[in-house]
C-alpha cells in the first residue's frame, strides 16, 4: 500500500485514505498464519477502484471502469538528459472541442515516471494569430522590452479571486484519478484558441530519457452546481519565520505566489512559511494538497471561521516529497463569507534531513524551480457559493490593544473600514496609513495568532482582512502591518 502522511488524530477525514481496516489486517494476518493458501479467501478486503493501487500499464483509472472521453497528449517526445538540474519544459496542445464540457473526473499521467517530478496542467487561450511555437520567441522578446507577463492568457480563473488561475490537473508522486462529487466539475473550454498548458518539471536519474505525458477526461452530462477550482494559496500573505512579507519587495517572486520569499539559510533545521488566504465569499473545500521539495518538513491546513474559531483541517507532520498526495475531504467543507484558511508549512536544510543534497547551501524560492530549490505550494480544490451573500474585503487603521477580561485583540482609535482589493499590504501603502487620521471606531479582531499581536501592543497598525458581519465591527485578519510607531499620537 502506498503512505498516508495525514495525521488522523488532527485531521478531517478523506475518502482516498488507502489504510487498511483494523478488520482488514486481522484477515490478512489470518491467512498468513494459514500458510497463505491460493485461491478465494472469504472475508478478503475490498478496495475501491479509486484507492491508490497499480494498474497495468497503459490502463486509465476511469470510474466505473469507464474509458475516457478525451486524451490530450504532448504532440511530441521531449529528450530528459542523463544529469543535470533542469528548467521547466512547456507543451502547448490544441484543446480539441468547439465549446465547453464540465468535467466529472479527470487524470494526469506521465509518458515516463522516472523522470517527471511533477506537471502542473492549465487552459490557456493564445492571441489572435499566435501559434504554440511563436510563443517562447515572442516572450523573450518581450523580456527585453522590460515585459514580466506571459502572452498566454488562463482559460478559467478563480471566481474568488480574479488573480489566480485554475489548476486543471496535476501529477505528483501518489497521484490518481481525481473524481468531483455528482453536483460539482471542472470547466474546460473549447474554442480555436485555446490549448492545454503542459508544465512539466523533469528531473534526470542518470540514464537518457524520453517523455510523452497526457491527461484524460471523463465528462458531465448536465452543467454542475458548483464549479471547482485548484489553486495554491500562497497568493495571498505570507508570513516567513515571523515576518509578513510585502507585495512590492524587489527581486524573483515565488513560483505560485505574489511575494519574494526570503531563501533559507544553510543548516536551517526549521524554516517556516505561513499563507493566509480569506473568504469574502462562502466557499466548499473538496481537496488539500501540499507541494514542496526536498527540504519541505511538515504541512498543516487551518480554518479559521468568522467567531474565532479554529479547526485543523490536515495535519501532514513528515511530508515526503516521494509521495504527495492529495487529500480528499469525506464530507466537502463549507466556509461560511468571512473564514479564511491558514497554511503552515516547515523546512528542513540541515544535515538531519537525510534528503538534503546541500545542508552548506542556501535554499532558493524561485519562479521556475529546479529541484534543488524549494516551493510553497499549499493547493486547494474549492468551490465559490456565488449564490449566498458575501461580506467586504476592507483595510483600517488603529491601535492594537488587548481586552484584559476576554484577552480578545481590537483596534482603538480606528478608522472606518475601507474597501481593499487585496489581501495583504506593499510599502506604498503602509506609508500612506501612517500619514492617515486616527478615527474614533472601536473594531475587533479575529484570527490574529500567526501575526504575533503581542510584539504589536499599543502600536498603531494597519490591517487588512474580510468583515465577518455587515456592522463593520469585526475583521477576520488577512494581513497586519505596524506603521508608526506606539499609540502616543493618537491623544
Amino acid at each position: 500500500m502506498p503512505p498516508w502522511s495525514a495525521d488522523p488524530a488532527s485531521s478531517l477525514k478523506f475518502r482516498n485514505d488507502p489504510r487498511l481496516s483494523g478488520a482488514d489486517i486481522a484477515t490478512l494476518s489470518a491467512w498468513a498464519r494459514a500458510g497463505a493458501p491460493q485461491g478465494k479467501y472469504s472475508g478478503a478486503p475490498k478496495f475501491s477502484s479509486e484507492t491508490n493501487l497499480a494498474r497495468a500499464a497503459g490502463e486509465w483509472h476511469g470510474p466505473d471502469g469507464r474509458q475516457p472521453d478525451l486524451v490530450i497528449s504532448m504532440d511530441r517526445e521531449t529528450q530528459v538528459p542523463a544529469s543535470g538540474d533542469l528548467a521547466y519544459v512547456r507543451f502547448l496542445v490544441k484543446v480539441p472541442l468547439s465549446g465547453d464540457k464540465w468535467v466529472a473526473a479527470c487524470e494526469a499521467r506521465p509518458g515516463n515516471a522516472t523522470v517527471v517530478h511533477h506537471m502542473a496542467i492549465t487552459e490557456v487561450e493564445l492571441p489572435e494569430g499566435v501559434r504554440p511555437g511563436d510563443v517562447d520567441g515572442l516572450e523573450a522578446f518581450a523580456r527585453t522590452m522590460g515585459s514580466t507577463g506571459s502572452i498566454l492568457r488562463p482559460a478559467v480563473m478563480s471566481a474568488s479571486n480574479p488573480n489566480l488561475v485554475d489548476m486543471l490537473a496535476i501529477y505528483t508522486p501518489g497521484a490518481t484519478l481525481e473524481t468531483y462529487p455528482p453536483d460539482s466539475g471542472k470547466l474546460l473550454r473549447g474554442g480555436a484558441n485555446r490549448y492545454i498548458d503542459f508544465n512539466i518539471h523533469y528531473t534526470s536519474h542518470g540514464t537518457a530519457a524520453t517523455d510523452r505525458s497526457e491527461v484524460a477526461f471523463w465528462f458531465r452530462d448536465m452543467p454542475p452546481k458548483h464549479q471547482i477550482i485548484r489553486t495554491p494559496l500562497a497568493a495571498e500573505t505570507i508570513i516567513a519565520n515571523g515576518k509578513e512579507l510585502l507585495t512590492d519587495a524587489r527581486g524573483i517572486k515565488a513560483e505560485g505566489t505574489q511575494m519574494v520569499i526570503p531563501p533559507i539559510p544553510p543548516g536551517t533545521a526549521d524554516y517556516e512559511l505561513i499563507a493566509v488566504t480569506a473568504f469574502p465569499q462562502p466557499v466548499t473545500i473538496f481537496q488539500l494538497q501540499p507541494h514542496a521539495h526536498l527540504r519541505g518538513k511538515a504541512f498543516t491546513y487551518t480554518a479559521v471561521y468568522p467567531d474565532g474559531r479554529e479547526e485543523t483541517l490536515l495535519s501532514v507532520p513528515q511530508y515526503d516529497f516521494r509521495w504527495q498526495m492529495a487529500y480528499e475531504l469525506e464530507t466537502p467543507l463549507k466556509l461560511p463569507a468571512g473564514s479564511k484558511l491558514v497554511v503552515t508549512g516547515h523546512y528542513d536544510n540541515s544535515a538531519n534531513n537525510r534528503f538534503n543534497p546541500a545542508p552548506e547551501k542556501s535554499v532558493f524560492f524561485r519562479d521556475q524551480n529546479l529541484s534543488t530549490d524549494e516551493m510553497f505550494s499549499p493547493f486547494v480544490q474549492y468551490s465559490v457559493d456565488a449564490e449566498e451573500p458575501g461580506v467586504r474585503l476592507v483595510q483600517t487603521t488603529g491601535c492594537l490593544v488587548q481586552e484584559q477580561q476576554s484577552n480578545e485583540w481590537m483596534l482603538t482609535g480606528a478608522a472606518d473600514p475601507v474597501a481593499s482589493k487585496v489581501q495583504t499590504f506593499a510599502a506604498r501603502e503602509i506609508q500612506k496609513a501612517a500619514r492617515a487620521p486616527w478615527g474614533s471606531g472601536t473594531i475587533h479582531l479575529v484570527g490574529l495568532s500567526v501575526f504575533n499581536p503581542s510584539q504589536h501592543r499599543q502600536e498603531r497598525v494597519a490591517v487588512k482582512g474580510v468583515l465577518v458581519s455587515a456592522d463593520e465591527r469585526s475583521v477576520n485578519v488577512s494581513s497586519l502591518q505596524a506603521v508608526a510607531g506606539d499609540c502616543s499620537s493618537k491623544n
